[in-house]
Protein backbone atom coordinates (compact mmCIF):
# COMPACT_ATOMS: atom_id res chain seq x y z
CA UNK A 1 0.00 0.00 0.00
CA UNK A 2 2.56 2.55 0.05
CA UNK A 3 2.06 3.92 -3.67
CA UNK A 4 -1.12 5.53 -1.68
CA UNK A 5 0.96 6.95 1.27
CA UNK A 6 1.70 10.25 -0.86
CA UNK A 7 -1.73 10.74 -2.26
CA UNK A 8 -2.79 10.25 1.66
CA UNK A 9 -0.26 13.13 2.50
CA UNK A 10 -0.97 15.45 -0.09
CA UNK A 11 -4.85 14.99 -0.30
CA UNK A 12 -5.65 18.53 0.02
CA UNK A 13 -3.59 19.56 -2.61
CA UNK A 14 -6.53 21.01 -3.89
CA UNK A 15 -7.06 23.57 -1.25
CA UNK A 16 -3.49 24.56 -1.13
CA UNK A 17 -4.48 27.58 -3.46
CA UNK A 18 -5.48 30.63 -0.66
CA UNK A 19 -2.73 30.70 2.01
CA UNK A 20 -5.06 31.33 4.54
CA UNK A 21 -5.80 29.68 8.71
CA UNK A 22 -9.11 27.95 6.93
CA UNK A 23 -6.92 25.92 3.82
CA UNK A 24 -4.05 25.58 7.10
CA UNK A 25 -6.34 23.74 8.95
CA UNK A 26 -7.96 21.82 5.77
CA UNK A 27 -3.83 20.47 4.94
CA UNK A 28 -2.70 20.01 8.83
CA UNK A 29 -6.35 17.91 9.50
CA UNK A 30 -5.14 15.44 6.35
CA UNK A 31 -2.19 15.26 7.69
CA UNK A 32 -3.12 14.22 11.26
CA UNK A 33 -5.91 12.36 10.34
CA UNK A 34 -5.20 10.74 7.29
CA UNK A 35 -7.55 7.30 5.22
CA UNK A 36 -5.95 4.79 7.19
CA UNK A 37 -6.06 1.16 6.29
CA UNK A 38 -8.17 -1.66 7.99
CA UNK A 39 -6.34 -4.74 8.89
CA UNK A 40 -8.47 -6.61 6.24
CA UNK A 41 -7.36 -4.34 3.57
CA UNK A 42 -3.56 -4.59 4.53
CA UNK A 43 -3.92 -7.87 4.74
CA UNK A 44 -5.43 -8.69 1.44
CA UNK A 45 -2.53 -6.25 -0.17
CA UNK A 46 -0.05 -8.34 1.32
CA UNK A 47 -1.42 -11.80 -0.01
CA UNK A 48 -1.85 -10.02 -3.65
CA UNK A 49 1.82 -9.42 -3.61
CA UNK A 50 2.75 -12.50 -2.26
CA UNK A 51 3.86 -10.87 1.03
CA UNK A 52 1.75 -12.98 3.81
CA UNK A 53 3.52 -16.31 3.98
CA UNK A 54 2.35 -18.56 6.84
CA UNK A 55 1.35 -15.95 9.19
CA UNK A 56 -2.24 -17.34 9.68
CA UNK A 57 -0.30 -20.14 10.76
CA UNK A 58 1.44 -18.67 13.83
CA UNK A 59 -0.55 -19.14 16.68
CA UNK A 60 -0.34 -15.17 17.67
CA UNK A 61 -1.37 -13.58 21.08
CA UNK A 62 -3.06 -10.01 21.31
CA UNK A 63 -3.05 -7.63 23.82
CA UNK A 64 -3.19 -4.08 24.91
CA UNK A 65 -0.81 -2.46 26.51
CA UNK A 66 -0.58 1.50 27.54
CA UNK A 67 1.42 4.06 25.32
CA UNK A 68 2.19 7.41 26.05
CA UNK A 69 -0.60 9.46 28.47
CA UNK A 70 -2.34 5.75 28.56
CA UNK A 71 -3.50 5.85 25.01
CA UNK A 72 -4.40 2.25 24.40
CA UNK A 73 -2.10 0.59 21.90
CA UNK A 74 -3.23 -2.97 20.20
CA UNK A 75 -0.02 -5.51 19.94
CA UNK A 76 0.35 -8.76 18.46
CA UNK A 77 3.17 -11.53 19.59
CA UNK A 78 4.41 -13.66 16.64
CA UNK A 79 6.43 -16.56 18.56
CA UNK A 80 8.16 -17.17 14.76
CA UNK A 81 11.03 -18.83 17.41
CA UNK A 82 9.70 -20.29 20.77
CA UNK A 83 12.32 -20.64 23.41
CA UNK A 84 14.71 -17.64 21.80
CA UNK A 85 15.73 -14.77 23.63
CA UNK A 86 15.99 -12.48 20.48
CA UNK A 87 12.76 -10.57 19.93
CA UNK A 88 12.35 -7.44 17.22
CA UNK A 89 9.68 -4.88 17.16
CA UNK A 90 7.88 -4.23 14.32
CA UNK A 91 6.69 -0.49 13.43
CA UNK A 92 4.75 0.34 10.29
CA UNK A 93 4.27 3.04 8.15
CA UNK A 94 1.98 6.03 7.75
CA UNK A 95 -1.78 4.93 6.87
CA UNK A 96 -1.00 1.08 7.52
CA UNK A 97 -1.39 -0.83 10.31
CA UNK A 98 0.74 -3.85 12.26
CA UNK A 99 0.23 -6.44 9.65
CA UNK A 100 2.07 -4.28 7.40
CA UNK A 101 4.94 -5.86 9.59
CA UNK A 102 3.82 -9.12 8.30
CA UNK A 103 6.49 -9.21 5.38
CA UNK A 104 9.32 -8.55 7.37
CA UNK A 105 8.13 -11.38 9.57
CA UNK A 106 9.93 -14.13 7.70
CA UNK A 107 13.54 -12.10 7.69
CA UNK A 108 13.53 -12.49 11.47
CA UNK A 109 12.34 -15.83 11.55
CA UNK A 110 15.90 -16.82 9.50
CA UNK A 111 17.55 -14.85 12.45
CA UNK A 112 16.01 -16.23 14.97
CA UNK A 113 13.61 -14.02 16.49
CA UNK A 114 10.33 -14.22 17.50
CA UNK A 115 8.45 -10.41 16.54
CA UNK A 116 6.16 -8.19 17.96
CA UNK A 117 3.93 -6.35 16.00
CA UNK A 118 1.98 -3.21 17.37
CA UNK A 119 -0.63 -0.13 15.58
CA UNK A 120 0.95 3.03 16.18
CA UNK A 121 -1.57 5.16 17.27
CA UNK A 122 -4.78 6.29 15.40
CA UNK A 123 -4.00 3.15 13.34
CA UNK A 124 -5.36 -0.55 12.67
CA UNK A 125 -7.17 -1.35 16.30
CA UNK A 126 -6.84 1.36 18.18
CA UNK A 127 -9.06 4.94 18.83
CA UNK A 128 -8.86 7.77 16.26
CA UNK A 129 -5.90 9.78 17.51
CA UNK A 130 -3.59 12.65 15.86
CA UNK A 131 -0.96 11.11 13.89
CA UNK A 132 2.69 13.20 14.67
CA UNK A 133 3.87 10.92 11.45
CA UNK A 134 6.66 9.46 13.97
CA UNK A 135 7.49 12.04 17.09
CA UNK A 136 4.17 11.06 19.56
CA UNK A 137 4.72 7.46 17.96
CA UNK A 138 8.04 7.51 19.38
CA UNK A 139 7.04 7.97 22.74
CA UNK A 140 4.35 5.14 22.55
CA UNK A 141 7.42 2.77 20.86
CA UNK A 142 9.23 3.66 24.03
CA UNK A 143 6.11 1.76 26.39
CA UNK A 144 6.50 -1.23 24.07
CA UNK A 145 10.09 -1.50 24.00
CA UNK A 146 9.16 -1.44 28.34
CA UNK A 147 6.59 -3.60 28.11
CA UNK A 148 8.40 -6.36 25.76
CA UNK A 149 10.82 -6.53 28.59
CA UNK A 150 8.38 -6.77 31.37
CA UNK A 151 6.47 -9.56 29.46
CA UNK A 152 9.25 -11.31 27.92
CA UNK A 153 12.32 -11.24 30.65
CA UNK A 154 14.81 -8.69 31.28
CA UNK A 155 17.15 -11.12 29.66
CA UNK A 156 16.00 -10.84 26.43
CA UNK A 157 18.50 -9.48 23.15
CA UNK A 158 16.07 -6.41 21.06
CA UNK A 159 15.96 -4.89 18.24
CA UNK A 160 14.23 -2.26 16.42
CA UNK A 161 12.44 -2.29 12.92
CA UNK A 162 10.65 0.79 10.92
CA UNK A 163 9.33 0.83 7.98
CA UNK A 164 8.53 4.75 6.64
CA UNK A 165 6.84 6.41 9.36
CA UNK A 166 7.71 3.46 11.12
CA UNK A 167 11.36 4.55 10.81
CA UNK A 168 11.24 7.46 11.91
CA UNK A 169 9.49 6.40 15.63
CA UNK A 170 11.99 3.54 15.50
CA UNK A 171 15.24 5.91 15.18
CA UNK A 172 13.51 8.95 17.05
CA UNK A 173 12.70 6.63 20.00
CA UNK A 174 16.58 6.05 20.74
CA UNK A 175 16.93 10.23 22.07
CA UNK A 176 15.35 8.34 25.29
CA UNK A 177 18.19 5.94 25.30
CA UNK A 178 16.56 2.61 25.30
CA UNK A 179 17.72 -0.23 26.00
CA UNK A 180 17.82 -1.87 22.37
CA UNK A 181 20.70 -3.54 20.19
CA UNK A 182 19.93 -2.37 16.97
CA UNK A 183 17.84 -0.36 14.48
CA UNK A 184 16.94 -1.92 10.71
CA UNK A 185 15.73 1.64 9.24
CA UNK A 186 13.81 1.46 5.59
CA UNK A 187 13.10 3.92 3.59
CA UNK A 188 12.88 7.24 6.53
CA UNK A 189 13.20 10.37 6.20
CA UNK A 190 15.65 12.67 8.16
CA UNK A 191 13.07 15.45 8.85
CA UNK A 192 9.47 15.82 8.48
CA UNK A 193 9.37 19.16 8.12
CA UNK A 194 11.68 19.41 5.22
CA UNK A 195 9.89 16.02 3.73
CA UNK A 196 6.65 17.90 3.54
CA UNK A 197 8.36 21.27 2.42
CA UNK A 198 9.41 19.28 -1.01
CA UNK A 199 6.10 17.57 -1.66
CA UNK A 200 4.37 20.99 -1.27
CA UNK A 201 6.47 22.60 -3.27
CA UNK A 202 6.46 19.99 -6.00
CA UNK A 203 2.84 20.43 -5.76
CA UNK A 204 3.19 24.29 -6.09
CA UNK A 205 1.92 25.26 -2.83
CA UNK A 206 4.65 25.49 -0.74
CA UNK A 207 4.02 28.84 0.38
CA UNK A 208 1.62 26.34 2.84
CA UNK A 209 4.29 24.99 4.94
CA UNK A 210 4.52 27.07 7.67
CA UNK A 211 0.96 28.03 7.96
CA UNK A 212 0.56 24.39 8.33
CA UNK A 213 3.16 24.03 10.55
CA UNK A 214 1.85 26.48 13.43
CA UNK A 215 -1.53 25.21 12.36
CA UNK A 216 -0.69 21.77 13.65
CA UNK A 217 0.81 23.31 16.99
CA UNK A 218 -2.24 25.17 17.64
CA UNK A 219 -5.04 22.72 16.91
CA UNK A 220 -2.56 19.30 17.86
CA UNK A 221 -0.03 20.64 20.24
CA UNK A 222 2.87 19.20 18.39
CA UNK A 223 4.60 20.55 15.08
CA UNK A 224 6.28 18.96 11.53
CA UNK A 225 9.55 20.23 13.10
CA UNK A 226 9.23 18.14 16.12
CA UNK A 227 8.87 15.13 14.03
CA UNK A 228 13.15 15.08 13.34
CA UNK A 229 14.86 11.55 13.58
CA UNK A 230 17.99 12.89 12.26
CA UNK A 231 17.87 15.64 15.39
CA UNK A 232 17.37 12.73 17.75
CA UNK A 233 20.26 10.50 16.14
CA UNK A 234 22.68 13.29 18.02
CA UNK A 235 25.11 11.64 20.27
CA UNK A 236 23.34 8.02 19.64
CA UNK A 237 25.56 4.72 19.83
CA UNK A 238 23.11 2.30 18.85
CA UNK A 239 23.91 0.45 16.07
CA UNK A 240 21.65 1.71 13.38
CA UNK A 241 21.06 -0.32 9.22
CA UNK A 242 19.68 1.74 7.13
CA UNK A 243 17.95 0.24 3.77
CA UNK A 244 16.35 2.74 1.05
CA UNK A 245 15.16 1.69 -2.58
CA UNK A 246 17.15 3.83 -5.14
CA UNK A 247 13.44 4.60 -7.06
CA UNK A 248 12.30 6.37 -4.35
CA UNK A 249 10.60 9.34 -4.90
CA UNK A 250 8.45 9.65 -1.88
CA UNK A 251 10.79 9.80 0.69
CA UNK A 252 14.18 10.53 -1.44
CA UNK A 253 17.11 7.82 -0.70
CA UNK A 254 19.24 10.64 0.54
CA UNK A 255 17.59 10.88 3.50
CA UNK A 256 19.15 7.40 4.90
CA UNK A 257 22.26 9.32 3.66
CA UNK A 258 21.40 12.00 6.30
CA UNK A 259 20.48 9.80 8.88
CA UNK A 260 23.34 8.22 8.54
CA UNK A 261 25.81 10.95 8.97
CA UNK A 262 23.80 12.05 11.78
CA UNK A 263 24.13 9.46 14.41
CA UNK A 264 27.47 8.85 16.66
CA UNK A 265 27.51 4.98 16.49
CA UNK A 266 27.67 2.23 13.76
CA UNK A 267 25.62 2.85 10.89
CA UNK A 268 25.65 0.73 7.40
CA UNK A 269 23.69 2.03 4.23
CA UNK A 270 21.83 -0.14 1.61
CA UNK A 271 20.30 1.18 -1.49
CA UNK A 272 18.07 -1.34 -3.42
CA UNK A 273 17.98 -0.79 -7.32
CA UNK A 274 14.36 -0.91 -8.75
CA UNK A 275 12.70 -0.19 -5.38
CA UNK A 276 10.18 2.58 -4.93
CA UNK A 277 8.98 3.50 -1.63
CA UNK A 278 8.59 0.57 0.41
CA UNK A 279 9.31 -2.13 -1.49
CA UNK A 280 13.00 -2.81 -0.58
CA UNK A 281 11.30 -6.45 0.92
CA UNK A 282 9.58 -6.72 -1.96
CA UNK A 283 11.81 -6.38 -4.59
CA UNK A 284 15.11 -8.16 -3.21
CA UNK A 285 12.43 -10.74 -2.19
CA UNK A 286 12.54 -12.30 1.63
CA UNK A 287 16.40 -14.28 0.99
CA UNK A 288 18.55 -11.23 -0.01
CA UNK A 289 16.56 -8.68 1.99
CA UNK A 290 17.34 -11.26 4.99
CA UNK A 291 21.14 -10.90 3.92
CA UNK A 292 21.59 -7.32 4.45
CA UNK A 293 19.69 -7.76 8.26
CA UNK A 294 21.78 -10.83 8.44
CA UNK A 295 25.30 -9.44 7.81
CA UNK A 296 24.36 -6.11 9.45
CA UNK A 297 23.66 -7.54 13.01
CA UNK A 298 27.24 -9.92 11.95
CA UNK A 299 28.90 -6.68 11.95
CA UNK A 300 28.11 -6.00 15.25
CA UNK A 301 29.80 -9.06 16.87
Amino acid sequence: MSGKIGKALLAAGAVGGAANGGAAAVLAGKLVHPRRFTLEEEKAWLIEHGLWGDYDQIPRTNYTIAGKDGYVLHCEYAPTNPGSRRFVILTHGYTSNRYGSVKYLGVYRALGFNCVLYDCRGHGENLPAPCSIGNLESEDLLHVIEDTYLRYGEDIELGLHGESMGSAASLSVLKFRPRVRFVVADCGFASLYDLIGRLYREKHFGFMLDPVNVMMGKRYHFTLKQTCPRDALQGNEVPVCLIHGEEDTFILPQNSDELAQATSGYREVHKVKGAEHARSRYVLGEEAYTKIVETFLENLQ
